[in-house]
């Protein structure tokens, strides 16, 4: 434990002043500042960062920043650096990072349990930093206490045990980076060195705004909504489904930029085969729950029909499941209740569903067909 301790020490004072030089300079050096707005490749190379997608402009903090950069600050307190709670280590994001499918892994969390995990893929040969701020999650209704968005962000106070940003990498650069990003809200450089498809990372810059207005920064659902329409059924490819992270299962962790998106579908792909290599069983548990038909009730919940399957016959629509193999989030209304007393639903001629006598807003979303795009 010393010695990964020490070598954490080392790392965080090797990071902490290469930020510190980076952040000075980016306030202050006129010549930096315009070429971070103009030409940020060639800014970052002078600092010998060459990552392989840059933005065509990275604009410069608008005043001076002071950042707090000690150990404690980047890594934790030292008597957290415990081992890791062990449902920590099987998240799909940390997984696909150990596989070598992902860059970089950003995971969020109580700061005590992140300084655990940071000190374990230390141990590891990774290199980890926990990022500049400290948030409180601002939980949406109705999705099992899933966060798209946060609330109360303020610096980093080490020990106060607040949610904050874990960054974990093989690469030194790409941990600088990222919480370089963090700190100046760069968000879609961020996004590319997470390894999403510059199309996502360009779309969510310009979809974010309207969804935290008016869909609690769910941005899947806002486009659900757009692309559904008042059809009650839409039809999108299993690996583009990013709504079963409600329910703890998740192949992605970007919104895409719409759902026939080539690159998300690609690297939803390459995700599962790195997943079905090392852990076949819950690979197959999620590739499972991808493909079941789920319903999207806004302001109700979420309903997951393992095995279901939608059916199209004599101009309706309904949806067939086996009810001991349903799982609901949000329906506290008695909607869960009523799914799992039936066998069927029956959808409207908008886009409704008919529960307990109730026509129920919402879309099902039907992913049984493995090899088509969304239509």
């Amino acid at each position: 434990m010393k010695s990964v301790l020490a070598e954490g020490t080392a790392w965080s004072r090797h990071a902490a002043g290469r930020l510190q030089a980076f952040i000075a300079a980016a306030c202050q050096d006129m010549r930096l500042r315009g070429m971070l707005a103009n030409d940020p490749a060639t800014a970052l190379r002078e600092w010998q960062w060459e990552p392989d997608a840059v933005p065509e402009s990275l604009p410069p903090p608008m005043s001076a920043i002071s950042v707090r950069m000690d150990d404690a600050t980047l890594l934790g307190p030292v008597e957290w650096c415990t081992e890791p709670d062990a449902a920590q280590l099987r998240q799909t994001q940390l997984r696909l990072l150990l596989a070598g499918a992902k860059p970089l892994g950003l995971i969020h969390g109580d700061e005590r349990s992140l300084v655990a995990l940071a000190s374990w893929a230390q141990a590891r040969g990774y290199y980890a930093l926990l990022g500049p701020y400290q948030f409180s999650p601002q939980q949406d209704r109705h999705k099992n206490g899933y966060s798209n968005r946060t609330a109360t962000v303020t610096a980093a106070s080490p020990g106060s045990g607040a949610w904050r940003g874990l960054l974990i990498s093989t690469d030194q650069q790409t941990v600088l980076l990222a919480w370089l990003c963090q700190l100046f809200g760069w968000e879609r450089f961020l996004g590319g060195l997470l390894g999403y498809p510059s199309c996502c990372c360009r779309a969510f810059e310009e979809h974010w705004p309207r969804a935290a207005a008016g869909h609690e920064g769910d941005v899947g659902l806002m486009l659900l909504e757009e692309s559904a329409g008042m059809h009650p059924v839409y039809k999108m490819n299993w690996a583009a489904n990013i709504f079963a992270r409600y329910f703890g299962r998740e192949i992605l962790q970007h919104f895409p930029c719409q759902w026939h998106c080539s690159g998300t579908v690609a690297m939803a792909r390459r995700h599962l085969a790195a997943l079905e290599h090392y852990w076949p069983a819950d690979a197959l548990e999620i590739r499972t729950c991808l493909a079941s038909p789920m319903l999207a009730a806004p302001g109700h919940g979420y309903a997951l029909f393992h095995g279901g399957r939608v059916v199209r016959k004599h101009g309706g629509i309904r949806l067939i499941y086996d009810p001991d193999r349903v799982e609901t989030i949000g329906m506290n209304d008695g909607l869960g209740r009523a799914i799992a007393s039936s066998r069927q639903l029956t959808a409207g001629t908008v886009a409704n569903w008919r529960i307990a006598d109730r026509a129920v807003p919402g879309w099902v979303l039907d992913t049984s067909h493995p090899d088509e795009m969304a239509v």
